[in-house]
């Protein structure tokens, strides 16, 4: 091999590895995203038009999550699902990231904790990584506002008002446990956390394949990619 041929090689590498975060929106309408931050840098309050993408700019050390907002106003200040609320009454899919913990790689997962409105995947450049998608069509245990589903913790839309960790009236066993509705959850996205501790931390179970650790941080958000994973542990 050239030298030429060689340099040309490890920059593609290098290109491949290149952390970033995109998102790509295959739903049939705009989302506004409102990204989270313990840790580093994120773009936040993003909006994505139907069949769009955006880079959130993340920072190297970037940990935080990314959740989906849709029939937003216009200042993103009410979304019919979603937005920039955790008061439960406006369901969201969630994605969690984490860029900090370990430098190099990425730790990444799913979230219907806070309920469910749009499907989601993560995806490396990396194929050889886990690929997490879920899409719930219908069958929603308590059905939310445009199509979205309450959260696994609330037994009904009056007890996900005091949060979607509720406390009491129905909420997950001591917000880390299954809730009343996580056997849907758990059983229609496999690679999904359906209730906090569903990883098996706790000793809770199920014990499903819900976050991965994967050395290539070039990261695609499809929305709506219309397709479930079921990976198992």
């Amino acid at each position: 091999m050239s030298l030429i041929s060689a340099l040309a090689l490890s920059a593609l590498v290098t290109l491949s590895r290149a952390q970033s975060l995109n998102v790509d929106n295959k739903c049939g309408e705009s989302v506004l995203l409102y990204t989270q931050t313990s840790f580093g840098t994120v773009a936040n309050y993003v909006n994505v038009a139907a069949g769009a993408s955006a880079n959130l700019g993340i920072s190297s050390n970037w940990d935080g999550a990314v959740n989906v907002g849709t029939g937003c106003n216009s200042d993103a200040s009410a979304c019919t699902t979603g937005g920039p609320t955790w008061n439960g009454v406006t369901p969201f899919s969630r994605a969690e990231f984490n860029f900090y913990a370990i430098p190099g790689s990425v730790t990444y997962d799913i979230s219907l904790i806070y309920g469910y409105n749009v499907g989601m995947e993560i995806s490396s450049a990396d194929t050889s990584c886990d690929q997490y998608a879920c899409t719930i069509s219908s069958g929603c245990p308590v059905a939310g506002p445009d199509g979205s589903c309450y959260s696994p913790c609330c037994s009904s839309v009056a007890a996900c008002a005091g949060g979607a960790l509720p406390n009491g009236g129905g909420g997950c066993v001591n917000n880390a446990g299954p809730g009343p509705n996580s056997p849907f959850y758990y059983d229609t996205c496999t690679n999904a956390y359906a209730f906090p501790d569903n990883d098996g931390a706790g000793g809770y179970t199920p014990a499903d394949n819900v976050d991965f650790t994967c050395t290539n941080t070039a990261i695609t958000l499809t929305l709506c990619p219309g397709i479930t994973s079921h990976i198992a542990k």
